[in-house]
């Protein structure tokens, strides 16, 4: 990582020492925390740790602190151990909560009349894997052309993502119309932009669908951007943001009987609708209503919650939020399920058969695949703050 700006000072304080840099500002950095984070201690992103906290004196204090000559940075410490720091590395783990926000998101909001991008099937580790993953990552989903309908197609675009989720529905789904209803999906009925599997305590993370058949009318594709709509609301109505925020609802799926791809479950989750990382950033979006159980809130709640549930879902409607696009065979459509409500318009049995293929891939998967390709290809963003999703 190369900087634009240097340590000029380090001074100590009671805690620690405060690092002032050429552009100003200035870091505090603990006394605990310097000792803990010593390089001599190990590798914490390969796990080898040499060093732990137990060893740590409680009553640590910094005796002085300074710039080498190679410009690193000089601790020395009560319990006579010394440290030497990289200015780099501490400028990129700068705990200041100002600095943490400051790390780049890199998001796009999606709405009617936002063209998402659009890939051929590319190969493992490619320059077109890595547009792929950043596609989704900034837009939420992306469409994917060359995709062979044969299931090997579905593997082969779901292991540039990851290793695909195993559920009650197995590895792969296959969404077809059929006779016998027992899934609401296998009916032609529309469905409205939802969130897949709100009742798992984790919710699926990275879906795809991919298209086999399709039907000669109607049937397409609806793609919602929850965090746009949830931060519409939080601009326009803070109050009813923190009502989604801060209340847990409950979510379930009840099936007793196994059915064709699908075992008995009762799966009942816990959680907000909205959920918020540390900094109270949108991480991630939960919301099915059909999926949604008796509310079981606090009585003094169900007005203010129910106001807000209203007005959300009446954002979520608005044709004006949906991106709508047919996907033909051969196509597939990868999305970030926690971000992302899908649904599609009606079509009926004078549109022929419909047969789409889903599967899941967790969202760790995802952004771990999507970092080590930055890494690979040198792209900027091996730091950017990926949206962990909705965790119960």
């Amino acid at each position: 990582m190369e900087l634009e700006t240097t340590v000029i000072g380090v001074d100590p304080y009671d805690d620690g020492v405060i690092l002032r840099w050429s552009d100003g500002r200035r870091t505090r950095l603990h006394s605990l925390w310097l000792r803990d984070n010593c390089p001599s201690g190990g590798d914490r992103l390969k796990a080898f740790r040499t060093f732990s906290v137990v060893d740590l004196d409680p009553d640590l204090s910094v005796v002085s602190g300074g710039i080498g000559e190679d410009g690193s940075v000089e601790i020395e410490y009560s319990d006579g151990h010394r440290s030497s720091f990289d200015p780099d590395w501490l400028a990129t783990h700068d705990p200041e909560p100002t600095r943490r926000r400051s790390k780049p998101r890199r998001i796009t909001p999606v709405r009617a009349g936002v063209e998402l991008p659009r890939v051929s099937l590319p190969s493992p580790r490619s320059r077109g894997h890595l547009e792929l993953l950043d596609a989704v990552a900034e837009y939420g989903a992306a469409i994917v052309d060359d995709v062979p309908t044969e299931e090997l197609g579905t593997e082969s675009l779901a292991a540039l993502i990851g290793r695909i989720r195993e559920t009650d529905f197995g590895r792969i789904f296959d969404i077809v119309v059929e006779p016998e209803v027992w899934e609401f999906s296998q009916t032609g009925l529309a469905l409205d932009p939802h969130t897949d599997d709100p009742y798992r305590y984790t919710p699926s993370g990275t879906s795809m669908l991919h298209c086999v058949e399709a039907s000669t009318s109607g049937g397409d594709t609806l793609l919602v951007d929850g965090f746009a709509v949830a931060a519409s609301l939080e601009e326009d109505d803070p109050d009813a943001f923190d009502v989604l925020a801060e209340v847990s609802i409950p979510f379930v799926r009840h099936r007793t009987d196994s059915v064709d791809q699908g075992e008995d479950v009762h799966l009942v989750a816990h959680a907000p609708i909205i959920s918020l990382d540390r900094d109270r950033e949108i991480a991630g979006v939960r919301f099915h209503e059909r999926s949604m159980g008796t509310l079981d809130i606090d009585p003094s709640m169900m007005g203010p919650y129910y106001r807000a549930l209203i007005e959300f879902s009446r954002r979520i409607n608005d044709p004006s939020a949906a991106v709508q696009f047919r996907i033909e065979p051969g196509q597939a459509v990868v999305y970030d399920n926690q971000r992302m409500l899908h649904g599609r318009t009606a079509f009926g049995p004078e549109g022929g058969r419909r047969h789409l293929r889903l599967c899941t891939i967790d969202r760790d998967q995802f952004h771990s695949r999507l970092r080590r390709l930055r890494e690979d290809y040198d792209r900027p963003g091996v730091d950017e703050r990926l949206p962990a999703g909705s965790l119960s």
